[in-house]
């Protein structure tokens, strides 16, 4: 079987992305290269996320439903990172990943939500360890 390990992300503002992961959990590593203008490896533990800087022509925007790919992250306090994205502004897409609800901005989500990156990428969080079949946590 194989085993996913890395990924790699080309974004508009490296220091943003690297901002909001933290945010959700993951671990700065360091710069990969001699300074701060490389690219910044972040972890989760078992799992490596390269952020590069991206300089081509701008993207267009997709939409949830409309993107390419999305990650899923578990996280213990779910309450706790949705008020931190909250709080930084991130753009808070649904209320439970399977069900996909409208978010309901009076309380936090008890199972799971849809969040953007800063670079319009769509990330599930949740804290339920039952989430994705074949998962083990």
């Amino acid at each position: 079987m194989a085993v996913l390990r890395h990924v790699a992300l080309r974004v508009k503002d490296k220091e943003e992305t690297r901002r909001f992961y933290e945010m959700i959990g993951f671990k700065f590593v360091g710069y990969r290269g001699p300074d701060s203008s490389s690219s910044i490896d972040l972890t989760d533990g078992t799992l490596n996320m390269t952020i590069l800087q991206y300089d081509g022509e701008e993207r267009q925007p997709l939409e949830e439903l409309s993107e390419f790919m999305h990650i899923g992250v578990i996280v213990e306090d779910l309450a706790d990172i949705y008020k931190k994205l909250l709080d930084s502004g991130a753009d808070l897409l649904r209320d439970d990943v399977k069900q996909r609800n409208l978010i309901d901005w009076e309380k936090p989500p008890t199972r799971s939500f849809k969040v953007s990156d800063p670079d319009g990428n769509v990330i599930d969080i949740t804290c339920a360890k039952d989430e994705w079949r074949g998962v083990t946590v």
